[in-house]
């Protein structure tokens, strides 16, 4: 019975990591787009943030 337990939890691990890989994954790619629209469009984007009307 402790070997079919212990099957249960590798699971668990195993998606547990891989929901973390593909948190970690999306993350990285939103900042890798933030950095090429701030690095196009930086003026921009603060000119937009910093208007006061």
């Amino acid at each position: 019975m402790k070997r079919i337990h212990r099957h249960n939890e590798s699971g668990q691990v195993l998606a547990e990591y891989s929901i973390m890989l593909v948190m970690t994954v999306m993350i990285a790619l939103m900042l890798v787009l933030f950095t090429g629209l701030f690095m196009e469009y930086g003026w921009r984007i603060i000119e937009l943030v910093a208007w006061e009307p």
